[in-house]
């Protein structure tokens, strides 16, 4: 999606609850409701937000289900809103599974591409998407996505059905033609067995190796990982929720984030959510995991905690050696990465060399602390 470090804030309008898909790791409890969201009153949303210029803008991120179930709302509400004159400038975005992208769809996106950006989901190869996504694979037009969005890329999400191939689906994406590809572990899933972390360490093993031999293509997110913070021991607040972003139900109710909808994590939690602090570094960071030395490193999802454990804090600790194996392998990677780089050192830019001089600090230090050899 787009870069959230270049706009100030998000907002998630939630189009719709309904899906034509069944994906297996899906959160959303209750795919059957036919309530859409309410045109007049996202209108009314969107002129007391936008009419407040902030330093770089607004995101506007339409949240389903699948959005484009109501694409005639979305329609509507988007050129209501480029027919303002409103302050802030803004862009809008859509996280869609592309089944429904065809046709007048297609037509209206590639028309208005420069202020409406589609991420698209797709879980690797065609086998691992029909495995992870209801057999969608042949319903996607792969080829108007990078043809409209040549720099936007995709969402993959890992299941314990498809971790097997996840090389050759971060590859197939990859040569495919898409150049921002993020990648994750589906949440709120039980990863503790310890196939799994031999099935991990493996392929990323295999990926690592064709990075190696293909510098020129951007890494995947499984690949970022700032080991500086290791040496700095930054803490960081993992995304927006509750600070920069605020998630908008179909009800007009608003949320730290989609995660927290009645519709996902029910009633008395989602009720319970507005009392959460998100600016205490203490309600979002548990005792157990404060002690931990990789905490600048380690990545975790606020509202899949709170839905699944009832805390914002409250980490999937099944993860950790998960999390472990991958630090590990990305380690290695950016090693043998800096290490073979034939650029003449001299000619980089201080910035640059600083940069690279903090990355191997943190190697070693993640070197000790997991006592690599």
């Amino acid at each position: 999606m787009p870069d959230k470090k270049t706009l100030t804030r998000s907002i998630y309008i939630t189009t719709n609850l309904t899906c034509n898909l069944r994906c297996i790791y899906c959160y959303e409890q209750d795919k059957t409701s036919k309530i859409t969201f309410d045109l007049e009153q996202a209108k009314n949303t969107l002129q007391e937000i936008l009419s407040v210029k902030t330093d770089k803008g607004t995101l506007v991120n339409f949240h389903g289900g699948e959005p484009f179930l109501s694409y005639a709302k979305i329609k509507e509400l988007c050129e209501w809103a480029w027919a303002q004159n409103f302050p802030e400038t803004f862009k809008f975005f859509a996280t869609s599974n592309g089944t429904l992208i065809h046709g007048e769809i297609q037509d209206w996106l590639y028309k208005n591409r420069n202020r409406f950006v589609v991420g698209l989901s797709l879980d690797g190869t065609k086998e691992m998407q029909n495995i992870n996504r209801s057999n969608s694979f042949d319903l996607i037009d792969l080829d108007f996505f990078i043809k409209t969005w040549p720099k936007q890329g995709v969402k993959m999400t890992i299941s314990p059905k498809t971790i097997h191939s996840l090389a050759d689906g971060l590859i197939f994406i990859h040569e495919t033609g898409f150049k921002d590809v993020r990648a994750n572990l589906a949440e709120m899933i039980d990863w503790s067995d310890p196939l799994y972390m031999e099935i991990y360490k493996r392929e990323l093993e295999k990926l690592s190796e064709y990075y190696l031999l293909h510098p020129e293509i951007e890494k995947c997110s499984l690949f970022s990982i700032y080991f500086a913070g290791l040496v700095n021991k930054d803490v960081r607040k993992w995304c927006g929720a509750g600070t920069e972003m605020e998630a908008i139900d179909v009800d007009g109710r608003k949320y730290p984030c989609h995660l927290f909808f009645e519709s996902v994590c029910g009633k008395e939690k989602s009720e319970k959510a507005a009392a959460i602090d998100f600016t205490d570094p203490n309600q979002y960071t548990s005792e157990h995991c404060r002690s931990c030395q990789l905490l600048p490193i380690c990545p975790t999802c606020y509202g899949s905690n709170y839905v699944a454990r009832g805390d914002i804090a409250a980490r999937d600790l099944s993860l950790c050696e998960l999390h472990k194996i991958r630090f590990a392998e990305v380690a290695k990677y950016e090693y043998n990465r800096i290490l073979n780089d034939p650029t003449d050192i001299t000619t980089l830019s201080n910035e640059e060399k600083y940069k690279r001089m903090r990355t191997l600090e943190g190697i070693e230090k993640l070197a000790t602390i997991l006592e690599l050899k």
